[in-house]
């Protein structure tokens, strides 16, 4: 079988395979240890050599974020070598265990090379395997590969690939991999292509598939497009899952019908769907927006009780700015109060008009507290920026 590409451009030193050349410090003595030393590692050499030595530990041979943390920093620092390097040993120490007949175990390398943007050493991976044929290949290695030039901006060999690829790997394409065809047109903005393709697949489309078009045409605002769609959804009796509620939520408060909107939400729980941050945020915000600000809370109080997820500081700043735009300065001075005992940071224009406000209504010595304890909140140059804002205000 032709080779998917020829070389690759990196030559790793063979002295590096030798276990005479590299001299092994004495390995850490838990995953704890070893997770900790990368994360503070800033010397990528160091890193590098940290890493090897965990090799021997099965937990952190199984630890996914850490390998993704690795290779970020190497990439990071344009150590690409080093990924190169450590990337390769992960291949040698495998020519003798079961990691070495898992198609998961090829992927995982696939995409750690093209986490770093070494896209021609991802395709060597997977020419490597297709070639010595280590285990059964199927469609994720098809997807791997589509993910990786979806993920580096490389759409036209996206399109090419699902031409060529499947054959050479002798893998039939299913919706999982037209789907990502499909996030390449909408990458592109070329939503008329994507469309015509969901008519053209030769599967049948699943809810991703709809999901991909709905987030298209709500980031475009064609509002005819989406309903077009979520018409066909329902007419082919398809169950929308959390994706397709956040996208209908989303379509209704961008045209001001937050109350459905609302509905929407009550129906997904109703129907066993637990909404995310999204769902409820979105929501908030849609209500601060139209200055409906009673009905923002609620929605926020209703996020605390329902319990599904925990709040986040989104909400609180919508509301606190929308509070203070509509000069509802009680509500936004109660506000600024949950959001520092929560210990976050209340965005600054809003907490400079809430002072402005406040001394305007003959307050001061509220705004006095309030600037007192932004000043607790901050730190280095956010504590600096604050003071330029304290020191032009009319205290």
């Amino acid at each position: 079988m032709a080779s998917i590409i020829k070389n690759s451009k990196l030559a790793i030193p063979k002295a590096f395979f030798s276990t005479q050349a590299v001299k092994q410090s004495p390995p850490f003595p838990s995953f704890k240890a070893a997770k900790s030393a990368i994360i503070t590692e800033k010397n990528p050499e160091k890193l590098a050599e940290i890493f090897q030595q965990c090799s021997h530990l099965p937990t952190f041979l199984r630890h996914r974020p850490i390998y993704h943390l690795s290779i970020r920093k190497l990439a990071r620092a344009k150590r690409l070598d080093l990924v190169d390097r450590l990337l390769e040993t992960q291949k040698l120490h495998s020519q003798h265990t079961p990691a070495l007949k898992s198609e998961g175990f090829w992927i995982r390398l696939i995409m750690l090379y093209s986490n770093a943007g070494m896209v021609p050493q991802a395709l060597q991976t997977l020419d490597d395997l297709s070639r010595n044929r280590y285990c059964n290949i199927s469609e994720k290695s098809l997807c791997a590969i589509l993910t990786v030039y979806l993920n580096n901006g490389m759409f036209e060999q996206i399109h090419d690939c699902f031409k060529t690829l499947p054959k050479k790997l002798g893998v039939k394409p299913k919706v999982v991999s037209h789907n990502l065809v499909l996030k390449a047109f909408v990458k592109e903005n070329k939503i008329e292509s994507a469309r015509e393709w969901v008519e053209k697949m030769d599967v049948n489309p699943n809810i991703d598939t709809y999901n991909i078009l709905l987030g298209a045409y709500l980031k475009n605002g064609d509002q005819n497009g989406f309903d077009g769609v979520m018409k066909e959804v329902k007419n082919k009796g398809i169950e929308g899952n959390l994706t397709t509620y956040n996208h209908r939520i989303s379509r209704l408060c961008k045209s001001k019908e937050c109350a459905r909107a609302k509905k929407l939400l009550d129906e997904m729980v109703s129907k066993g769907l637990k909404p995310n941050s999204a769902s409820y945020n979105t929501i908030i915000d849609g209500f601060c927006r139209i200055g409906d600000l009673e009905s923002a809370k609620k929605v926020l109080d209703k996020m605390l009780s329902d319990g599904y997820v925990l709040p986040c500081s989104f909400a609180y700043y919508s509301l606190i700015r929308s509070m203070v735009n509509e000069g509802e300065l009680d509500m936004a001075l109660e506000m600024s109060k949950e959001i520092i005992k929560r210990k976050w940071v209340p965005p600054f224009e809003a907490m400079e008009g809430l002072v402005k406000g406040l001394v305007e209504r003959s307050r001061s010595e509220e705004a006095k507290q309030v600037v007192e304890k932004m000043k607790k909140r901050l730190k280095g140059d956010a504590l600096e920026s604050w003071g330029k804002i304290e020191a032009a205000l009319p205290l």
